[in-house]
C-alpha cells in the first residue's frame, strides 16, 4: 500500500477544504447582499476555486450599493410626545 492509496492527495484535500469554507460563508455572504440590496446570485461566485473569493469580493467592494430609504428615527417615548405635542401646537397656530 503505497501513500497514493493511503487517504486523500493534495488536490483532494484542498478541494474538500474549499468545499467546506464555500458552505460555511454561504449564510454570512447571503445576509451581507440581502442587506445591502444586491443580488443574491452573486453567491455562486464563492464555488470558484482559487478567484472565486477574489470575485467576489471585488464585487462587493466596487459596485455601487442601491441606495436604501433611511431607518425611521427611534426616539424615547417621551421625545416623541415632545414632538407630537409641537406639530400639534403649531396646526393649531396656523388654523
Amino acid at each position: 500500500m503505497d501513500g497514493a492509496e493511503a487517504g486523500m492527495g493534495g488536490w483532494q484535500l484542498a478541494l474538500v477544504v474549499h468545499v467546506v469554507l464555500t458552505l460555511a460563508a454561504l449564510w454570512p455572504g447571503r445576509r451581507l447582499l440581502h442587506r445591502a440590496g444586491l443580488p443574491v446570485v452573486w453567491l455562486v461566485w464563492l464555488a470558484l476555486p482559487l478567484l472565486g473569493w477574489a470575485v467576489f469580493a471585488s464585487l462587493l467592494a466596487f459596485r455601487p450599493w442601491p441606495n436604501l430609504p433611511p431607518l425611521p428615527e427611534k426616539l424615547h417615548p417621551r421625545e416623541r410626545m415632545k414632538r407630537q405635542r409641537a406639530r400639534e401646537q403649531a396646526a393649531k397656530g396656523e388654523g
